[in-house]
């Protein structure tokens, strides 16, 4: 498995991230080579490491990688969430749709 993301946490391209040095605090920064745009996976060393369900665009990345075609099986390896988290996000999504809809 990888240690670093495969899919950039803001355009969600695939395969255009790169290492990127460190930041002050010793965490691994990433570059994305689609958007320009540099950022670091938040980690806690010596408690743990923050679950990445937890990331405020997990749930745009889901949409992005659904839309695609991906599957959810697919998708929660490459974002690094259980199938649970999946499942949980892409069902609410489309309750909300059906909600939107309704109005």
């Amino acid at each position: 498995m990888h240690n670093h993301p495969q899919i950039c946490l803001y355009c969600c391209e695939m395969d255009s991230v790169r290492k990127h040095g460190l930041a002050a605090s010793g965490s691994q920064r990433y570059y994305c080579m689609s958007c320009k745009k540099t950022y670091q996976v938040k980690y806690i060393y010596q408690v743990k490491y923050i679950y990445q369900a937890n990331e405020a665009n997990i749930q745009r990345q889901i949409t992005v990688l659904s839309d695609e075609g991906k599957s959810n099986i697919e998708i929660s390896r490459l974002l690094g969430v259980s199938l649970r988290v999946v499942d949980r996000l892409i069902n609410q999504m489309a309750l909300m749709d059906s909600l939107n809809s309704e109005a």
